[in-house]
């Protein structure tokens, strides 16, 4: 069936030929005789690259037609930029939003289409219940997150509150995808059908054992390096491997074997810990990719890998959920990896089929292959029982956490979900949880969440109290709400705030390592009096000391970004990556603000909190508080202006544009000068 059979507007049909959609793949073709373009819910649950995209699109694009409006969700910022791109270049009337949880933003009720992620999507229905009421379609992209517990209760109750909108569902193959769909009251599209067929086999002292025979290779060695020299023969390769450490030890392996093989031009990385060897693999046709990296440098690496500059790209799995990167061959080298409590064990079979999706490049490839790499001989038999013969495991609800119960179970009461006993079960009947568990055993779990709720009077029967209903509209755990409450005091140091901050739950926070103790229990000993929360005593609680001294840890790296350490020295004392301290720094400072609303709530002084948070924002000192006020004035153009004897507002204004020039350059000076003189807002 071709796209121009279809009863849709021709102007839409045009730019999606013109993109290179012109017939549709047989799953495509499948949703639409099912009813992709009628009014039932749909669970489509196929295989990566076989078309998802397109039949998510068909559905807005005729809900469109009958001027109906839609809302598409996805687990992450980076898909939702991609399908906003994808409508947008279509003509849709479309709007992108992923952040600010403390905001209606009811300017997008004016899109018809609104793309976002599933947390920003709770938090705006618990800002308005009613923000989707003139929503008619709910795509729900990788649906199969249901499974995943920290994305997954926040996904299932967008769904549970969007039941009486049509539903299209988007799900990677798995085993219960009936079970979803009766939940859902959808009709069910599956199919193993790949626009690439797939070849799947384990590699172990250069053979190859596929499902239809094994193929030998000329090793070098390194298994890695052995399946990188034999896959350039035919296209990219991309490799997956359990630790950000093995990413760029094997990269820089694979590299150093190429270097009389291949010659790039080198890519032009950011100036952070990881430059020099990212240029230096970059120069062979080869990087690696993990969440430590510059947003920035993550997404050179991603156009470079389209592009087909990169020939070989080694990632941690965490790329294999987020964007469309096909190769010819995915080697997946780990299949096994670190879980507290539980040591190294083996990753989940949907897990390891979503990376093994990935190969096989749509309309450049006539195949791809995946291989998983065995240890010894007796792997490679366990590897083809428990990844490629197996089927991937079953999706379960995990709402049944008590810090996603009492998250949502207050969001619920203090956006007047519900009012009482009945609305409650009413509310619930309609989870996934429910549905596969059954309801006796589920209200005694939820009344667990409830009393915790009362007991910090975060609720009071089913209402929500204004301290409750103020906690949920901030989008962090009640816990570490009850955190900040405990922590509010009238004399608050910067490292008192840092520490109760890094004492949230929503706080990613630093684990202490072999070492770490002696250092962090003489800084609590040096600021012992500036700290808002008690301190176990060591003896009677050492297990409690040690979470607190790794919570010390945590807000001694934030203190050094505020106290203006270079970001290199940062990473490199932490052992972390510059993505990493972004995400903390962002973490602390929406919870820092979090901490002023909380106090403001209780009438607490909040000027010692919000100067600080805007010290974390920018990464300053104090003195230099009145120079970021000026736009793209940062830490480092403030701290050289600050440096040159320009220490206020009035300091500048007083200044002539070449002596702002020598020091910010001509563009930022004049820009400076029109500022605060009042020429532009």
């Amino acid at each position: 069936m071709r796209l121009r059979e279809l009863d849709l507007p021709s102007r839409y049909i045009q730019k999606l030929e013109g993109a290179g959609y012109d017939t549709l793949f047989p799953p495509q073709e499948q949703a639409v005789h099912v009813g992709l373009l009628g009014d039932r819910n749909m669970v489509l649950a196929i295989p990566t690259a076989s078309g998802k995209t397109l039949i998510a699109l068909l559905a807005v694009i005729k809900a469109l037609q009958r001027n109906q409006k839609a809302v598409y969700i996805v687990p992450l910022k980076a898909l939702a930029e991609e399908k906003y791109q994808d409508m947008k270049e279509l003509g849709i009337n479309v709007a992108l939003t992923t952040g600010d949880y403390d905001s209606a933003n009811t300017y997008l009720k004016q899109y018809d289409v609104v793309v976002t992620t599933s947390e920003k999507c709770d938090s705006l229905l618990r800002h308005d219940v009613t923000f989707f009421d003139e929503v008619h379609l709910v795509v729900a992209d990788e649906v199969h997150l249901l499974d995943d517990p920290g994305r997954g209760p926040t996904l299932e109750m967008i769904l549970s509150k969007m039941k009486g909108k049509r539903i299209l569902a988007l799900s990677a193959t798995i085993s219960n995808a009936s079970d979803l769909a009766q939940w859902l009251d959808a009709e069910l599209v599956t199919s193993e059908w790949r626009p690439v067929p797939l070849r799947k086999g384990v590699f172990h002292e250069a053979i190859i054992v596929f499902e239809d025979g094994p193929e030998q290779i000329i090793s070098h060695g390194d298994p890695c390096v052995t399946l990188a020299v034999d896959s350039l023969k035919k296209g990219q390769v991309l490799f997956f491997v359990n630790t950000r450490k093995s990413t760029q030890a094997v990269a820089s392996r694979i590299a150093r074997s190429l270097k009389n093989m291949i010659t790039c031009e080198p890519l032009h990385f950011s100036d952070s810990i990881y430059r020099s060897v990212l240029q230096e693999c970059s120069l062979r046709g080869v990087s690696f990719h993990h969440a430590g990296l510059k947003r920035q440098d993550r997404l050179l690496i991603e156009e470079a890998f389209k592009a087909n500059q990169l020939k070989v790209l080694v990632a941690t799995p965490t790329l294999a959920a987020g964007i469309n990167l096909p190769a010819r061959r995915v080697v997946v080298r780990d299949v096994k990896r670190f879980y507290q409590n539980l040591g190294y064990y083996f990753i989940p079979t949907l897990e390891i089929q979503q990376m093994m999706g990935r190969a096989g490049r749509p309309r450049y490839d006539s195949e791809g292959e995946a291989i998983l790499v065995a240890k010894n001989q007796e792997d490679v038999d366990q590897l083809f029982g428990r990844y490629i013969f197996a089927e991937p495991e079953r999706i379960s609800s995990k709402l049944a956490s008590q810090p996603a119960l009492r998250t949502h179970l207050l969001a619920l009461m203090a956006s007047d979900y519900m009012k009482s006993e009945e609305d409650l079960r009413k509310f619930f009947s309609k989870t996934l949880y429910v549905h596969q568990n059954g309801e006796e055993y589920v209200y005694d779990t939820i009344n667990q969440a409830r009393d915790y709720l009362e007991r910090h009077n975060l609720v009071q029967g089913f209402e929500a109290t204004p301290f409750g209903r103020r906690v949920s509209q901030l989008y962090i755990d009640p816990a570490s709400a009850v955190v900040l409450r405990q922590a509010l005091q009238n004399d608050m140091l910067p490292i008192g705030i840092l520490h109760a901050v890094s004492a949230c739950p929503d706080m990613p926070g630093l684990y202490l390592r072999r070492g770490d103790f002696s250092e962090y229990d003489l800084l609590t000993e040096e600021h012992k009096e500036s700290f808002l929360l008690p301190i176990p005593d060591t003896w009677e609680e050492p297990e409690l000391y040690e979470i607190f001294l790794s919570q010390v840890k945590t807000a001694s790296l934030l203190s050094m970004w505020v106290e203006e350490v270079d970001e290199k020295e940062i990473c490199t004392h932490f052992s972390v990556g510059p993505g990493d301290l972004y995400r903390m720094r962002e973490a602390a400072t929406w919870l820092l603000y979090s901490f002023g609303e909380i106090a403001r709530l209780f009438s607490h002084p909040q000027a010692d909190i919000r100067k600080l948070r805007v010290r974390l924002k920018y990464g300053i000192k104090e003195e230099l508080l009145p120079l970021v006020r000026i736009k793209n004035i940062g830490r480092v153009r403030a701290r050289s202006l600050y440096d040159h004897g320009f220490e206020t507002l009035q300091d500048i204004k007083k200044a002539s544009l070449s002596e702002l020039e020598s020091i910010v350059g001509e563009g930022i000076a004049r820009s400076v000068l029109d500022q605060l003189a009042g020429n532009v807002d």
